[in-house]
């Protein structure tokens, strides 16, 4: 499997506007296509940022999937014009799974999984995650997933989702950002 963990930096205050709007109009083209594992956005690090996490069979299943996705007039017409003028920066880690979880291992089995658009809905589930960078973060917290960054800015690095106390995940890390994972997040 190939992980691929995509970050978009927002507009300030713009995150919260962002995900309603994919929420509303883009999240059933999305989920037509691409296999969703996790979508959050930060509560600290760098704000207004989203990490949303695809899980691939292999880069020829992630080229067909984004050739089918580009073609999309509901997302191409009705989510790009809106939603991609409040992303100030993307950036994509290719990652490879080091360790998981039984939740991990259901977000991998239902990672085709089609979701609506919600317009009544709840925007975030309960709970927060952290995410972890550093190759020797330890914790007594409970371990979502652990991968390696196989292609991107830092090739080596060990990232990491954490469940139980966000703020008990820090030990050791690079960089440690409290997560808020959205409604529809099979990683929550």
């Amino acid at each position: 499997m190939i992980y691929e963990l995509r970050v978009y930096d927002l507009k300030p205050g713009t995150g919260p506007e962002y995900l309603a709007l994919l929420m509303r109009t883009g999240m059933k083209a999305l989920t037509s296509h691409l296999p969703m594992a996790g979508y959050w956005l930060t509560d600290t690090g760098a704000l207004n940022r989203l990490y949303h996490l695809w899980i691939y069979e292999s880069l020829e299943e992630r080229a067909a999937a984004r050739v089918g996705f580009a073609a999309n007039r509901d997302w191409t017409e009705g989510f790009v014009p809106y939603g991609f003028p409040l992303i100030v920066a993307q950036r994509n880690m290719m990652m490879t799974r080091l360790q998981g979880s039984a939740a991990l291992d259901a977000a991998e089995a239902g990672r085709k999984t089609q979701h609506p658009n919600d317009t009544i809905g709840p925007l975030f589930a309960p709970g927060l995650q952290s995410l972890t960078f550093g190759n020797e973060v330890q914790s007594d917290q409970p371990l979502v997933a652990r991968w390696r960054v196989m292609s991107g800015e830092t090739p080596g690095e060990t990232v990491t989702l954490w469940g139980g106390d966000p703020m008990a995940t820090s030990q050791g890390a690079t960089r440690h950002e409290i997560l808020r994972p959205i409604a529809v997040s099979p990683l929550r």
